[in-house]
């Protein structure tokens, strides 16, 4: 490892001690949060045994359903971000500043951040989510909880959980780097937060979705930010046909768009920034 990566690395080291340290003066609104996070999928769970219940032939399981609305809070956590706000603002009223006469950059600090709070926050969600699974088992809803044995299948998954992460934060990047432009981003950021959980799956599992539709879902980019790693984990289908391939050479393309499309605004963003002490 070279000098310059030795130094950036040791920078990340003491940020992301201090963002984990920072996030944990918040633990009771964490703890809230994670608590809303989880009842959302447990509520579309509920909704959705019932159509199976009323005998609507749906392309899964009861237990499919089941297991995949409970890990979806888990996912989500995981791949989610809120770096776009946060560096909007900075952008807006000039505390990016400090951060370009800093030897490390403001995006070292937000990966730090990102990583730093979801230390926090599976602390307080594993919990909820375990006494959740606990009461799904004992009620039988669904027909309980069904996972996959395959190491390989769970490296996979959290091989993908990751990429999707990246791919969120990027994302971000390039919705916050528009404050370089815009006055306001938080149009953007609203149109996000409508967009990315229906078409990531997280409110609907992309399976459910219409016939006519599915290639469009297959290979739209929100599916690499939550579905397709619920896929590589739970879908038989996806590893008798060797999907999961194909699926990780998509994710991989779409995140080197993302990647490419941040680092450009970025870049073009920087040179038109103009704030007091800048």
């Amino acid at each position: 490892m070279t000098g310059p990566a030795r130094r950036q690395l040791r920078f990340f080291s003491r940020l992301l001690r201090f963002n984990v340290a920072v996030t944990f003066v918040y633990r009771g609104d964490f703890m809230i949060m994670q608590l809303g996070n989880l009842i959302i999928p447990i509520t579309s769970l509920l909704v959705w045994q019932a159509v199976l219940a009323s005998g609507a032939p749906l392309p899964v399981s009861g237990r499919y359903l089941t297991t995949y609305f409970v890990l979806v809070a888990v996912v989500e956590m995981l791949a989610s971000t809120w770096t776009a706000f946060f560096l909007a603002e900075s952008i807006r009223n000039g505390e990016l500043n400090q951060w370009l006469v800093r030897p490390t950059s403001t995006l070292v600090n937000a990966i730090a951040n990102n990583i730093g709070e979801k230390l926090v926050k599976i602390i307080f969600l594993v919990p909820f989510v375990a006494a959740a699974v606990l009461i799904l088992q004992l009620t039988g809803i669904g027909g309980g909880l069904g996972y996959p044995h395959q190491a390989v299948r769970w490296l996979a998954f959290a091989i993908a959980v990751v990429l999707a992460a990246a791919i969120r934060f990027t994302l971000d990047v390039l919705i916050g780097s528009l404050a370089f432009w815009f006055e306001d981003v938080q149009g953007f950021l609203r149109v996000s937060a409508v967009i990315v959980p229906v078409l990531s799956g997280a409110v609907v599992p992309l399976a459910l979705m219409p016939a006519g539709w599915q290639l469009i879902t297959q290979l739209q980019p929100f599916r690499f930010m939550l579905s397709f790693p619920m896929e590589v984990l739970l879908s038989d289908q996806q590893w008798t046909s060797g999907a999961p391939r194909t699926g990780f050479a998509l994710q991989l393309l779409w995140l080197l768009i993302f990647v490419g499309g941040a680092a450009l605004l970025w870049r073009r963003g920087l040179r038109s920034y103009s704030a007091v002490g800048a």
